[in-house]
C-alpha cells in the first residue's frame, strides 16, 4: 500500500529558537486513519502544517503524495489533493453563503460548472446542510460551520483530509455527527484531539507526541487505554 505521508527526521524551530519538532518520522498509507494525540505544546499543529507546506522544516523532509514539498509547484499539486481544517473553524469561513463556500475550491481549480453543481450538491446532502445552502455560514451553529468547513474540504476531493481539534467546542449532538461524518469518509485521514474517545472512534492507529517527537506509535486500542503510558504525559487513558 503507497504512502500519503512520508516525513524522515523533520526538525524544525521557531525564530526565536524553540524547538517544536524533533527528528520526527512517519509514514502514513492510503485510507489509514491516524489519531495524533499529546499534551498542549507537544508539536501536534507544527506537523500538520508541514503536510501542505504552511511551515517547511530546518532539516529532514516531508513527502506528500510522492512529492517532496521543497518547491513552490510541489506545494501548489499537494494542496490541490490535501484537506487541512484548523481548530477554529471562523477562520476557514469566507463566502457570503453556504453553497458558494463549498463551491469556492473547485472554482479556483476551474471544474465545468456541472461538475461543480454536482458535487457541492453531493457534500451539502452528505453533511446535511441543504437546509442551510443559502445561508451566510458565520450566522450558523458551531456545529453547522464545521460541517461547511468539513463540506468544503471533500468538495477538493482530497486523498487526505487533516483535522486539527475537528471536535473544538462542539456538544455532544455535533460532536457524534462529526464522528459518524468522519467514520464515512473513504480516503486517508489525520486527527489531532484530546479527546480520546473521538479518536478512538475514528482511527484503527495512533501516534502519541511530546516534545516535537513521537513517543509512541501503536493500535489506537492499545494507546488509548495504555494508563502507564499516557500518565507520563500528562493524559488520562480510557477506561475500559
Amino acid at each position: 500500500m503507497s504512502c500519503v505521508v512520508r516525513a524522515q527526521n523533520v526538525s524544525y524551530s521557531y525564530d526565536k529558537g524553540v524547538l517544536a519538532l524533533s527528528a520526527l518520522s512517519l509514514s502514513v498509507h492510503q485510507h489509514e486513519k491516524v489519531g495524533v494525540i499529546g499534551p498542549s505544546g507537544a508539536g501536534k499543529t507544527t506537523f500538520f502544517w508541514h503536510l501542505n507546506g504552511l511551515l517547511k522544516p530546518n532539516s529532514g523532509y516531508v513527502e506528500v503524495l510522492d512529492r517532496p514539498l521543497t518547491e513552490h509547484k510541489s506545494i501548489n499539486e499537494v494542496r490541490q489533493h490535501v484537506a487541512l481544517t484548523f481548530q477554529q473553524v471562523n477562520d476557514q469561513l469566507f463566502c457570503s453563503i453556504v453553497w458558494d463556500e463549498i463551491a469556492f475550491g473547485p472554482r479556483n481549480l476551474g471544474w465545468t460548472k456541472q461538475k461543480i453543481h454536482e458535487t457541492v450538491e453531493k457534500w451539502l446532502a452528505y453533511f446535511e446542510l441543504e437546509a442551510v445552502r443559502n445561508r451566510p455560514p458565520h450566522h450558523l451553529s458551531g456545529g453547522q460551520k464545521r460541517s461547511v468547513a468539513l463540506a468544503a474540504a471533500m468538495a477538493m476531493e482530497p486523498q487526505l483530509l487533516i483535522l486539527d481539534e475537528p471536535a473544538n467546542d462542539l456538544d455532544h449532538r455535533n460532536r457524534r455527527r462529526l464522528i459518524a461524518y468522519l467514520k464515512g469518509l473513504p480516503i486517508a485521514i489525520m486527527v489531532a484531539s484530546h479527546d480520546l474517545y473521538l479518536i478512538s472512534e475514528i482511527t484503527e492507529r495512533c501516534v502519541l507526541m511530546d516534545k516535537g517527537r513521537i513517543v509512541a506509535d501503536k493500535l489506537t486500542a492499545e494507546l488509548v487505554r495504555d494508563e502507564y503510558t499516557l500518565k507520563q504525559y500528562g493524559m488520562e487513558a480510557i477506561k475500559m
